[in-house]
């Protein structure tokens, strides 16, 4: 079959006006962000440096830094734990209701969080929870449901004939959990892990209400108090800060591909 030249041009031209707005913010992003005198124009670097780099790994945006790793990775690692220890008797015991309940969750949790905010601020104030912990704590709360929908699911799937004869053999339940549930289950719970990390790297309206104090804020709330500071916009600071907040995340994608594309494929909803 002969290809039309015209349609061929304007295809290839189609594409190459898609491929240029795809790749521009990435470009502007990174061209200002290894020029040290950056004005914040896609433009070639007059002056390559790291710069500002080091200007977004120091004093206050640095403390960022560590604050969203710590609210990051403990959400996600208290939403496991939780969520283990409350899906594995969701899926070995016959307890009446127990579809209804975890469907009941997940509508719950399809509210948005602003609608909970006012609660969940007040419980933490009145447990003297106005803080990072606090912020995990209400980050786990809200992560629950799918948490607890994702890894029933998962622990459904293990077969039940091996941890009867773990316990045959004299296995506590601690050892069933821990030597076979988990390790079978170990992608199920990357999965988890990543979406409760990303979910709370990125999450700004709690840290912003609870932490109160600029010393407990993390980078997704420095990312925008940095707009406009001192009436000046630092655009290579910021583009630079931008790309330090995102590595995280997708360093984590990387570490946990392999069992990610296996969880992936095994999330399933069956109710």
């Amino acid at each position: 079959m002969e290809t039309n030249p015209a349609h061929s041009r304007l295809t290839a031209i189609a594409l190459a006006f898609m491929a240029v707005i795809w790749v521009s913010p990435f470009s502007w992003l990174f061209l200002n962000a290894f020029d040290t005198a950056s004005v914040g124009r896609l433009a070639i670097p007059q002056s390559v440096g790291l710069d500002n780099f080091a200007m977004a790994m120091s004093g206050n945006a640095g403390r960022q830094f560590l604050n969203s790793m710590l609210i990051a990775a403990g959400t996600a690692t208290l939403s496991v734990v939780v969520g283990i220890a409350a899906a594995y008797p969701l899926s070995r015991l016959r307890i009446p209701g127990r579809n209804a309940f975890l469907w009941t969750l997940v509508l719950l949790r399809m509210l948005p969080s602003a609608g909970v905010l006012v609660p969940l601020y007040f419980a933490a104030q009145r447990g003297g929870l106005l803080n990072q912990l606090g912020v995990i704590i209400a980050l786990t709360i809200l992560n629950l449901p799918f948490t607890l929908l994702l890894l029933k699911n998962f622990f459904d799937t293990v077969p039940i004939e091996l941890e009867e004869a773990a316990y045959v053999e004299g296995a506590s339940l601690f050892q069933i959990v821990t030597r076979i549930v988990l390790p079978m289950s170990r992608a199920g719970l990357a999965v988890v892990w990543f979406f409760s990390f990303t979910g709370a790297w990125n999450e700004f309206l709690l840290p912003l209400i609870f932490s109160r104090v600029q010393d407990g804020f993390p980078m997704s709330v420095g990312l925008y108090a940095a707009f406009g500071q001192q009436g000046a916009i630092n655009y290579g600071f910021l583009a630079a800060y931008s790309i330090i907040y995102a590595a995280p995340a997708v360093g984590v994608y990387f570490l946990l591909r392999r069992n990610m594309n296996t969880g992936f494929a095994g999330v399933g909803v069956k109710g």
